[in-house]
């Protein structure tokens, strides 16, 4: 049987899966990034994100759920970041509970470094594939992958099945 009930979309999906499944693969294998700096792909989002959000007191949690990162995989790449001072923790004074996550100036300066070649390596030649997309038209495609990924992660609930006796 084909999968008919995607429709035209059926290629969107089939690389949407090849690169969910490519990520996947390779999310938390380490990578020298400066000497002595290993981080993963993982590592590196959070860093991304931490940097990105810097002036947003976001606590682990949020962050977490902000990657899609499950939160025990997102305790053990903050642990690995703190470990090797590219990541502060602080509290507030009024909430001891939400650890809150700033990246240091070692990981400023490494994101300095390495921003630049990601781009070269991999994010240019996708982007230029991206050129002949108008504005709107990305806009949509962004709001259709959030909404694709917020279903993934919150399926809704399934109904209750009935409770049969077993004899």
């Amino acid at each position: 049987m084909k999968a008919e009930w995607m429709g035209r979309y059926r290629e969107l999906v089939a690389m949407l899966v090849q690169h969910s499944n490519t990520v996947a693969r390779s999310a938390f294998e380490s990578y020298e990034i400066s000497e002595g700096v290993f981080l993963t792909h993982v590592g590196w989002q959070v860093l991304e994100y931490l940097i990105e959000h810097e002036d947003e007191p976001s606590c682990m949690n949020h962050v977490s759920e902000a990657l899609g990162i499950p939160q025990s995989s997102f305790s053990k790449v903050a642990r690995q970041l703190t470990d090797q001072g590219l990541v502060a923790r602080y509290q507030r004074s009024a909430n001891r509970k939400n650890i809150i996550l700033k990246p240091t100036p070692l990981a400023r300066q490494i994101y300095e470094q390495n921003s630049s070649f990601l781009l070269e390596q991999y994010f240019r030649p996708f982007f230029e594939k991206l050129e002949a997309v108008d504005d709107a038209s990305l806009a949509c495609v962004t709001e259709a992958l959030a909404v694709f990924n917020a279903r993934l992660s919150r399926p809704e609930p399934a109904p209750e099945d009935e409770i049969i006796k077993l004899e």
